[in-house]
C-alpha cells in the first residue's frame, strides 16, 4: 500500500501539537501530501446568552484556523498543507473528509482518559477507529 494522501486531525488541546509534529514527519518522509483537520463540535456548543450558538461556532472555527496557520509556521516551515476546518461530530467528520479527500491514512491523538472521563467525554479515535475502512495511526499525547 502506497500512502500519498495523509490526513492529521487536530483539536484545540496543547497534545495538538505532538500530533501534527508526527503526523508531519511521517508525511515528508513517505514525501506524501498532507492536510491538517479541525472539527467544531457543535453537539457541545453552549453559550451564555450574549452570544448565539451559530457565532460561538463561527468563533471557534476562526480559532481553529488562527491555530492551524500557527502550527504550520512552526512546525512545517510554511510548507504548503491542505486545511479543513469543519463543523460537526468529530468522529464523523474525520472520516468524511478523509474519504473525500481521499486520504490513504488518518493521523490522529488519543488523551488515554479511562474510566467515568472516557465513558463521559468518550472517544473520538475509539470511534474513528472502530469506523474507519482506512488504515490509522493514533498518536498517544498523554
Amino acid at each position: 500500500m502506497e500512502i500519498k494522501k495523509i490526513l492529521i486531525a487536530i483539536d484545540e488541546g496543547p497534545t495538538s501539537e505532538k500530533v501534527m509534529s508526527d503526523g508531519f514527519q511521517l508525511g515528508q518522509s513517505l514525501k506524501a501530501s498532507m492536510a491538517l483537520l479541525s472539527v467544531v463540535d457543535n453537539t457541545l456548543v453552549f453559550t451564555d446568552g450574549g452570544v448565539t450558538p451559530q457565532e460561538m461556532i463561527a468563533l471557534t472555527k476562526n480559532d481553529f484556523k488562527e491555530r492551524q496557520k500557527k502550527l504550520i509556521k512552526e512546525i512545517c516551515d510554511g510548507e504548503n498543507i491542505w486545511t479543513f476546518v469543519e463543523e460537526g461530530k468529530p468522529y464523523e467528520v474525520i472520516l468524511k473528509v478523509a474519504d473525500e479527500w481521499d486520504a490513504d491514512l488518518i493521523v490522529l491523538g488519543t488523551h488515554g482518559r479511562t474510566g467515568a472521563s472516557h465513558l463521559l467525554v468518550g472517544s473520538v479515535a475509539e470511534k474513528v477507529i472502530r469506523h474507519s475502512p482506512k488504515p490509522i495511526l493514533v498518536i498517544p499525547t498523554r
